[in-house]
């Protein structure tokens, strides 16, 4: 049985205005990586690779009409994505290695005019005891003053104010959405040692119903190199030296 496989690469963008977003520095060149692993070795066991990233991010190299290319830009257009992907059909090993951000653009403010609404409920208040924390969070959460995040905010705003919101979490829906897929999840964390990388990334795989966590540390990412454990229910499978190596070692364990 030819298996039907989605890899999600690259990072996300989350908009602040029609201009301007908050992304990060991920390319997307180990999931074109994995794709054109798996395209070169295991031609014949691939029925479809959908291939979900945005706009500029790696594409794998080898051409094939089995890879359907879905362009997304936001977190939640990922995630519609996969929903329309497994509402129609049947996908048995998802490579989840997105960098989805952690956080949105919720507003944008001018300084100028969140102080004039906090001065105004201060300068309103009957007493002291009605200006409570939880009433200025309230400001802070939902002013009044935001500014249209439809259309470009000028350029010369000299004290310019962005909330920002956490975005919902990809690797926690998947599951629900197809209980039975393989997942292969990615965790990325910076100089720390090898025992919290691995405690790290087993919370992720335990708490997502995950099958295999690949557990990155950007400290050993570079220069050719990209080092990386990849886990699962048993402890660590194998630890690999290169994007290469851990695309090869996810096809010997998922085919």
């Amino acid at each position: 049985m030819k298996k039907n496989i989605i890899i999600t690469s690259g990072p996300t963008n989350e908009r602040i205005d029609a201009v301007m977003k908050i992304t990060n520095m991920s390319t997307g060149a180990l999931g074109a990586v994995v794709a054109d692993t798996f395209l070169g070795e295991k031609n014949d066991e691939i029925g479809k690779i959908y291939y979900i990233s945005t706009k500029l991010s790696y594409k794998p190299k080898i051409e094939s009409e089995k890879v359907e290319f879905i362009t997304v830009d936001s977190t939640q257009d990922l995630i519609e994505a996969l929903r329309k992907i497994f509402a129609t059909e049947k996908i048995d090993i998802i490579i989840h290695s997105a960098a989805v951000g952690d956080y949105a653009g919720k507003y944008a403010i001018r300084a100028e005019e969140l102080v004039d609404e906090i001065w105004e409920k201060v300068q309103n208040a009957k007493n002291k005891e009605e200006i409570t924390k939880e009433v200025l969070m309230s400001i802070f959460e939902n002013p009044e003053s935001v500014c249209n995040n439809t259309t470009k905010i000028s350029s010369y705003e000299p004290h310019l104010m962005t909330m920002l919101t956490l975005t919902p979490k990809v690797i926690s829906q998947i599951k629900q959405m197809a209980p039975e897929v393989i997942l292969v999840g990615f965790k990325l964390l910076e100089g720390v040692s090898k025992e919290e990388l691995y405690n790290v990334a087993s919370k992720l795989r335990q708490k997502n119903n995950a099958d295999y966590i690949v557990a990155n540390d950007l400290a050993k990412i570079g220069n050719g190199k990209h080092w990386a454990m990849i886990i699962n229910e048993t402890g660590i499978v194998e630890e690999c030296e290169t994007k290469k190596e851990i695309a090869q070692t996810l096809e010997k364990i998922l085919f």
